[in-house]
């Protein structure tokens, strides 16, 4: 009888491919003025499920979905938004979420059902890229339907469907439970001290 490799450790390997392929990257610092790279590809679902190729409301360009509605972006990078500081961004430069209810450790998702439709989870394998972003600080978790989903500090995170052009951070505060991702995984918040006198009023 074969020993069966875990999901965590798939995911892990994954990640591990990704961080390798990532290279030199530059820091994205404007994050509404990030151009539209390409997409990436998925790894694709191995459940057997057919991946739900759009979810009513979701943002377009985000290629190939799986069964719970994630996506594969082509890069998951740090970021700088003008009110929250740093933040993290996915390679469109959309703005990445944590929702509360979910499990830092051990790392959980409880983002379910018609949560889905509107919170897109984050998705790894081996083509995602990660940018200017800690790896000690990235992970992945295994979601119900098979796939992996990007973890930072521990956090699964998320695209918001109603952020409707890069930068924009439409979904902070959502519900008192949903929060922009700061790189280390805790909530994104605005710069103080001499930092917020330099930013934009």
């Amino acid at each position: 009888m074969k020993a069966r490799t875990p999901r965590t450790l798939l995911g892990a390997l994954a990640l591990a491919a990704a961080l390798l392929a990532s290279g030199c990257a530059t820091t994205v610092t404007d994050p509404v003025a990030v151009p539209q790279p390409d997409i990436g590809g998925g790894p694709r679902p191995t459940s057997g499920a057919a991946p739900d190729p759009r979810v009513p409301g979701a943002p377009d360009g985000l290629g190939e979905r799986s069964p719970d509605g994630g996506y594969w972006p082509a890069s998951v990078q740090l970021g700088e938004h003008p009110e929250l500081g740093p933040v993290v961004l996915d390679g469109q430069g959309f703005t990445l979420y944590r929702f509360d209810r979910d499990s830092a450790a051990p790392s959980r998702s409880n983002c379910i059902g018609r949560c889905l439709t509107v919170w897109l989870p984050v998705l790894v394998n081996e083509t995602v890229k990660f940018k200017d972003l800690d790896p000690a600080r990235l992970g992945a978790v295994a979601r119900p339907d098979g796939t992996q989903q990007v973890t930072v500090g521990g956090r699964p995170v998320y695209r918001f469907v109603d952020d409707r052009v890069p930068g924009q951070a439409t979904g902070q505060g959502a519900d008192g439970l949903w929060f922009v991702v700061a790189p280390d995984g805790d909530k994104a918040a605005a710069p103080t001290g001499r930092e917020r006198e330099s930013s934009p009023s």
